[in-house]
């Protein structure tokens, strides 16, 4: 089972970075309850459903990921989804061999509301080399470690929560 190992960055003018790049997939996410969640990931129409359990084990993050093959298993389980994210995403892999998933969250009209940067790291690593040049200019925040419960996903789902983060 892998361990999650990210450095997290808040990034600036989401209308900039949407131009930045033009294919961009399309995430609805929900939580469930006990702490698993559910996605549905469109890209060029296609869409892609995992389920998503994580957990704290002998000090480090193991996150158990799965595809879901059948589409009526998302769409049994979203009614039961209590936090729910919608966003837009680009994946881009850095010149170390790294994955960056920038996210732009969206609110229930469709507006950005938060902009933020994940990069996935083998489990030694402490920080990427380097930002991902293209996010550079817009890196408004690097979370330090002891701050990433902060920026998760399941608390950046309500828009008033992620306006009230400071930084």
């Amino acid at each position: 089972m892998p361990t999650e190992n990210e450095r997290k960055y808040v990034l600036s003018d989401a209308a900039a970075l949407r131009a930045l790049w033009s294919d961009w997939s399309e995430i609805r996410q929900g939580y469930l309850p006990g702490d698993a969640r559910i996605r549905r990931q469109t890209r060029d129409g296609v869409p892609h459903d995992s389920f998503t359990y994580k957990i704290e084990a002998a000090g480090r993050l193991i996150e158990i990921e799965t595809a879901m093959a059948e589409p009526r298993d998302f769409d049994d389980l979203w009614p039961l989804t209590t936090r729910r994210i919608h966003k837009l995403r680009r994946t881009e892999t850095d010149r170390h061999g790294l994955q960056w998933d920038v996210d732009l969250l969206l609110d229930a009209a469709g507006a950005f509301y938060f902009a933020m940067a994940e990069c996935e790291m083998p489990e030694a690593m402490d920080a990427p080399p380097e930002v991902l040049p293209a996010l550079a200019p817009f890196v408004a925040y690097a979370v330090p470690r002891d701050r990433q419960g902060e920026f998760v996903n399941a608390r950046l789902a309500d828009p008033g929560y992620a306006a009230g983060l400071r930084f």
